[in-house]
This record gives C-alpha cells, sequence and structure tokens, in this order.
C-alpha cells in the first residue's frame, strides 16, 4: 500500500484564497485534500477497496506474463532472486493486506464522524 502525500498551493473555498495544501494519494488514487491554513478536510471516498482489489487482481492476472519476460530478459537474475522472492511472498502480501484494511478503518470512521457531525448540524 503505497501512500504518497504531495504540498501544494491550491484555492481554498473556506479561506477563500491560495493556501498550501497536503494532498494525499493511496496507490495513485486521490484520497484526501487537507488545507494547511484552516484545516479544512476533503475526504474524496473513492471506493478505495475497491480500486486497490481491482489493482491486485490486474497484477495477479498479469504476472505470469511479467515472470515470463524477466525470465528471457536475464536468465541468470531470474533465477538467482527467485528463492528469495518465493520466500519473501507470504510476507509482502501480508503487508499490503493490512494495509488495505488499515485504510477501511480509517474509512468506516470518518464515515461515523461524518454522520455524527451531520446529526449535530440537524439539530
Amino acid at each position: 500500500m503505497k501512500e504518497t502525500a504531495i504540498e501544494t498551493e491550491l484555492y481554498c473555498m473556506t479561506c477563500l484564497g491560495q493556501a498550501p495544501h497536503t494532498v494525499i494519494y493511496v496507490n495513485d488514487i486521490l484520497y484526501k485534500v487537507t488545507c494547511e491554513q484552516c484545516g479544512k478536510e476533503s475526504v474524496m471516498e473513492p471506493d478505495l477497496i475497491k480500486e486497490i482489489y481491482t489493482q491486485y487482481v490486474d497484477r495477479i492476472i498479469s504476472k505470469p506474463h511479467r515472470i515470463t519476460q524477466e525470465f528471457r530478459e536475464d536468465l541468470s537474475h531470474f533465477i538467482s532472486t527467485l528463492p528469495y522472492r518465493v520466500i519473501s511472498k507470504p510476507y509482502r502480501t501480508y503487508q499490503e493486506f493490512s494495509g488495505i484494511f488499515h485504510y477501511r478503518k480509517k474509512a468506516s470512521g470518518w464515515n461515523s464522524t461524518r454522520s455524527i457531525q451531520s446529526n449535530k448540524e440537524d439539530e
């Protein structure tokens, strides 16, 4: 799970002007934008689990082609790295899935916070 944070200058609707913002991408999917001046946070709420799952399935489907290509390009490197990759794959897969569950918990926390805030606004 790759999270990328980018600092940039954007127009803020709350501050009514240009302000520094932090833009967060998860696996190259826009996830959250936070204004550094006023603290307003906009979560894009993509179906992150679905997007990551789709990327993961695409990688699984393309794996035979990538292995064949690597095998043809450099056989000695392929053979020398294969034992390590086979042994470390379960751990790498575990890390990836734990990252997915981490964002799933975050998303459910944000949704419950939003419903509490909207209930307060309704009163």
